[in-house]
């Protein structure tokens, strides 16, 4: 009986699955960075964000336990990631396209000819931005593959969170490159602090408000935006092309829903907890794909659980006045 009952809850509640997956994605990435920074206060700052962290994914874990959710293997989606993953790869690296011009542009792509698979095109337009020096032909078909894999384990999961797509896509980059290289490539990048958060705040609230004023997909929302700036930079203002990718990755916690980012502070707070930990992640992981959406999942679960703190705190207020 109590074997039927075990069977029971995996068949039917196979999102722990990738639930965890994901989680583990999550927690390895931030713990790798953690206490990286020089300056004891911002070793704090990055300290209570990831309590944060955990209390967001915390409050996931009880809304996922609601629900009993089943893969469903896909064919179409698996078959759009895998092409997009080749797409995105190719323009980058054989055309010399910008990854973040390819990116956008295979978004676009597959909002206007495959709006039901939009979603998987865009998950693999983040795998396919690995960098050329890590990822031959032979790594980015097994990378291809995992991605498709792992998009359809946990497509049923963290719904409404902006960055999810690219962490799938980080996760399949990362295990790839875990077989096939040993180091990542070095970056020195500085950025001035206030235009960094400037950006961050720019790229979550532009998506945000364009998706939800003219009730656009999150995809078209994130990816033409990103595509225009991209654009306007690379004509204009070259030398300043890395905030094209701070934009870009700010534009993912746009894709969030309401339910995630309830009023505009919660949505100027995910822009800047971005920021901050933009500043910790910029000489980790460079190379993988993905990595500007999980740094976007990461601001999004880490403003969920101080909204959820928040929540909280209102609540005992208003009990305290009724009694």
């Amino acid at each position: 009986m109590e074997k039927n009952k075990i069977k029971n809850f995996i068949v039917t509640r196979q999102q722990w699955i990738g639930f965890v997956i994901l989680i583990a994605a999550l927690f390895y990435a931030y713990i790798t960075v953690l206490f990286e920074s020089e300056e004891i206060a911002l070793d704090i700052i990055y300290a209570i964000l990831f309590v944060f962290l955990i209390v967001g994914l915390v409050r996931q874990f009880i809304r996922e336990s609601d629900e009993s959710k089943k893969i469903r293997f896909n064919d179409l989606d698996a078959l759009f990631v895998i092409i997009a993953v080749f797409f995105t790869y190719s323009l980058s690296h054989f055309l010399g396209i910008s990854v973040v011009l390819a990116s956008s542009m295979t978004g676009l792509l597959g909002y206007f000819l495959v709006k039901k698979h939009q979603l998987a095109v865009y998950c693999g337009s983040f795998a396919g931005m690995v960098s050329v020096s890590l990822f031959g032909f032979l790594e980015v078909s097994v990378l291809a593959l995992v991605c498709a894999f792992i998009f359809i384990l946990t497509k049923p999961l963290f719904k409404g969170y902006g960055g999810k797509l690219g962490t799938v896509a980080f996760l399949s980059s990362l295990i790839v490159h875990s077989i096939f290289a040993d180091d990542f490539i070095t970056v020195s990048i500085s950025f001035n602090t206030f235009l960094l958060i400037l950006t961050t705040i720019l790229g979550v609230l532009i998506t945000f408000y364009f998706k939800h004023f003219f009730k656009v997909s999150a995809v078209f929302a994130s990816a033409l935006p990103s595509f225009i700036f991209a654009l306007i930079f690379i004509c204009f203002i070259p030398e300043h092309y890395d905030y094209v990718v701070v934009y870009f990755s700010a534009s993912f916690i746009g894709m969030s829903s309401e339910k995630r980012l309830k009023n505009v502070y919660y949505v100027l707070l995910s822009g800047i907890v971005l920021g901050l930990i933009y500043d910790l992640f910029i000489e980790f992981f460079n190379g993988l794909g993905g990595k500007l959406g999980l740094m976007a999942m990461i601001s999004v679960i880490i403003t969920s659980g101080i909204s959820m703190l928040l929540d909280k705190m209102k609540k005992r207020r208003r009990g305290k006045v009724y009694e």
